[in-house]
């Protein structure tokens, strides 16, 4: 039997257990170091999201509760108030910045990262805006008593007069605050909104925050591409001496070259900002007019050859005389309306006018969702859905007093003064929280082309021509250019329904020729079932860069013809085509541009025609997407080649 030491095993056991002893942690301090760790990881916790996130909470309830107050300021228009709450709400903004800067390792995170950029974005942008609001209200504070900014509300007829006295105390500060805005305005012009949902619940979440950021960027146009338009503005409201402007309505949903049929007519007279709509009536009026007066002079009412081939008399013969209601055959606004001008001016007793100003029926219905609904003559106009068309209800009302002129019927009333001045008196007597709708409307319609403006002052109209707000076709852009233009000659309303969808391919070869490909798709999905409806009988003119040629097209019920326009400095092809209800149609052209491209851009510019919807356009080159896009105003791009 071996031998065994059970002394040194024993030892062994003793050098272990000593070694482990003196390495072992107490229970109590293994215990304190867990609830130091859970300590820690919670205080991390804290700073990084629970403590931040509650300063934004705080932060935004308190901006909130600030913006109330400067609405019930504006509306009390108490400019103390204005300035104790736009310093409140200027703080606010401040403590939300800081609180959304321990945020920023949301950033990281799919998803949410993208959100919470554009809110740390409004967030930056919402402090450069306020410190400029601060600047202006700071600068009219020692005429408060001048502008009825006391605590009592101007009456809605002197709300205008208040706006020029406004505009003259701020003009001298407008350099000072064009830093800040341009800020602003850099800071949300990246934001995509139609990533948002249209609506949480009832919420019209997109709607919401489009108007935000045209807001914000809005302010930095208005006073840099729009200083012009700020300088002339008392002018042009009647400060020091009256205007009298005629308002033209074109009925867009018979759409012709400069945004609609013209049906109606109003005289509005503008003095030191107090507005008043002298006389109005229908379009047939004035023309009956001039037919009685070209009875015993001599008028040139020969009309042109579109006018002959495509728009034959009611009783289907072709028209052997020119009318101030066909006038705008032109697409450029101005010549438009020079030949208006030079009919009425044959007319002995025509009112004399300062300028023109065209409105479509996307402006009463805009205007009328602010306002609420209208009533004129017994008959209501409001924004809701008209059942009768599967449209709103002014445009049903609209359409169907459009019906009445046309038959000619002895006692139609003159409804466009009566309309414009109540939807004029219920805007004018809206509380000052309703200003930035107003605002937000009418720089929206205005670069949509649904209220263009034609003025005799040189100075006014050169200003609303940096604002692109003249309906004038561009006619010195260097680079590509497409201008499509319908014209609905005798197709009833039928535009009410009628869409399009374009796409222009462009394709260029080793020498830097440019060839392209229109594809325009027309399509009536509504049957034809109810009056309004029918075949749009469309005059069609694709306008190009001055010696384009065309090389072939598919789809035009008349043989395609090109043709020159020196004044617009463009070459046109012309075309026609009809849709018919329930049913579609395809319109083509090939053609090549007269220059040869160098380099790896291609400009273009694409105009939009007033009255139209905002039609869907894709832009392909060399076989590739490069825009997808609503044409909602002109739209410019550099195209990578």
């Amino acid at each position: 039997m071996k031998f065994v030491n059970l002394n040194r095993k024993i030892a062994v056991l003793d050098r272990g257990y000593s070694q482990t002893q003196r390495y072992a942690t107490p229970k109590k301090k293994r215990g304190f170091k867990g609830v130091l760790r859970v300590l820690v990881i919670l205080i991390i916790i804290a700073v990084i999201i629970y403590i931040p996130t509650r300063g934004v909470y705080s932060s935004s309830r308190q901006l909130i509760n600030s913006a109330r107050n400067i609405k019930t300021a504006f509306k009390n228009e108490n400019l103390d108030d204005i300035k104790s709450s736009l310093d409140q709400m200027k703080n606010s903004s401040d403590s939300l910045k800081t609180a959304l800067n321990f945020l920023f390792w949301v950033r990281i995170i799919p998803f949410l990262g993208d959100y919470y950029g554009d809110i740390n974005h409004f967030s930056t942008a919402a402090g450069y805006e306020l410190t400029a609001s601060q600047t202006l209200v700071n600068s009219l504070l020692p005429y408060k008593n001048e502008l009825g900014f006391t605590g009592h509300p101007t009456p809605g007829q002197d709300k205008i007069t208040q706006l020029v006295k406004i505009l003259d105390k701020v003009n001298p500060k407008l350099d000072e605050i064009e830093p800040q805005l341009k800020k602003a305005s850099d800071e949300v012009s990246s934001i995509d909104v139609n990533k948002y949902p249209e609506k949480i619940g009832k919420y019209q979440l997109r709607s919401q925050i489009d108007a935000a950021k045209n807001l914000i960027m809005g302010a930095h146009g208005a006073i840099t591409q729009g200083r012009s338009a700020i300088n002339i503005a008392p002018s042009a409201l009647g400060e020091p001496t009256p205007k009298n402007y005629l308002i033209i309505f074109q009925n867009d949903k018979e759409l012709r070259a400069t945004g609609g049929f013209m049906t109606a007519y109003a005289f509005l007279t503008l003095d030191k900002g107090h507005v008043d709509s002298s006389s109005s009536d229908d379009i047939y009026r004035l023309d009956e007019k001039l037919l009685k007066t070209c009875l015993n002079v001599i008028c040139p009412l020969t009309p042109p050859e579109a006018i002959v081939k495509y728009l034959p008399e009611a009783n289907g013969k072709l028209r052997s005389a020119w009318s101030m209601r066909d006038s705008n055959l032109s697409p450029d606004l101005p010549t438009s309306m020079q030949e208006f001008e030079k009919l009425y001016s044959f007319l002995p007793d025509g009112e004399k006018f300062d300028g023109i100003i065209t409105i479509d029926t996307h402006v009463v219905e805009e205007l009328i969702k602010i306002t609420g609904p209208v009533e004129v003559f017994g008959t209501k106009y409001s924004a809701d859905n008209d059942s009768r068309c599967n449209c709103p209800n002014v445009i049903y009302e609209l359409e169907n007093y459009a019906q009445i002129i046309e038959k000619g019927e002895e006692d139609r009333k003159a409804i466009l003064g009566a309309l414009m001045q109540q939807i004029l008196a219920r805007s004018l007597s809206a509380s000052s929280e309703h200003l930035p709708e107003f605002i937000n409307a009418g720089v929206k319609l205005a670069s949509a082309k649904d209220i263009m403006f034609y003025m005799h002052d040189q100075k006014v109209q050169q200003a609303l021509s940096q604002l692109n707000w003249t309906g004038e076709i561009n006619k010195d852009f260097k680079g590509d250019y497409l201008h499509i233009n319908d014209s609905n000659f005798a197709g009833g309303k039928s535009n009410i329904y009628v869409t399009e969808n374009v796409t222009l391919e462009i394709n260029t070869d080793s020498t830097g020729k440019v060839k392209h490909k229109l594809t325009i798709n027309y399509k009536n999905p509504q049957p034809y079932n109810t009056w309004l409806n029918g075949i749009n009988r469309d005059y069609v003119r694709i306008y190009a860069p001055k010696g384009s040629s065309l090389m072939s097209s598919k789809g035009s019920e008349e043989q395609v013809t090109t043709k020159e326009d020196s004044d617009l400095n463009k070459t046109y092809f012309e075309a026609f085509v009809q849709i018919r209800p329930g049913n579609s149609n395809v319109l083509s052209f090939e053609y090549e541009l007269p220059n040869s491209v160098s380099g790896k851009e291609l400009p273009l510019l694409i105009q939009k025609q007033p009255g139209t919807k905002a039609f869907d356009y894709t832009i392909k080159v060399n076989g590739k997407t490069q825009q997808i896009f609503q044409l909602d105003s002109d739209k410019e791009f550099k195209l990578a080649l």
